[in-house]
């Protein structure tokens, strides 16, 4: 059985994952940068991704994800996309907004929920009348 990361853990995954690829490499200060956390609070939580072997970090060096780090992180950021396009695109709602909101359900969503939602900006993508439709009820 998959073990349940907290909250925290998994935004941190996350936050990996997206310096990685807008850097290529991700360091300490980075997660700090990115947070706007403490270096205590940052090297609590690379110590804890680690020892869940979800991350590899020597002291002073980047920090990578395993595979395993990887896999996990890259779930987590679909759900923040998927849920970030549907606030956005279906539900109209602020991108900014939608951004910050996908980053708190992204945690709590069952996948069966979200399977859902996709499907329904799909829906509503592939038939423009409907969406329509829902942005003038959704406006009034």
């Amino acid at each position: 059985m998959k073990e349940k990361l907290s909250k925290s853990l998994e935004d941190y995954l996350e936050a990996i994952l997206i310096i990685t690829n807008n850097k290529g490499e991700v360091r300490v200060k980075d997660l700090m940068d990115f947070f706007n956390y403490k270096v205590s609070s940052v090297n609590q939580a690379i110590k804890q991704l680690k020892n869940k072997n979800l991350v590899e970090h020597e002291s002073y060096g980047s920090i990578k994800l395993t595979k395993k780090g990887k896999e996990t992180a890259e779930q987590i950021y679909e759900k923040h996309l998927a849920l970030v396009k549907f606030l956005n695109s279906v539900l109209g709602i602020e991108k900014e907004i939608a951004e910050h909101d996908a980053c708190s359900f992204e945690h709590f969503i069952h996948g069966e929920t979200l399977k859902k939602l996709e499907k329904l900006t799909d829906f509503f993508k592939k038939n423009h009348e409907c969406l329509n439709l829902l942005t003038r009820y959704l406006g009034e």
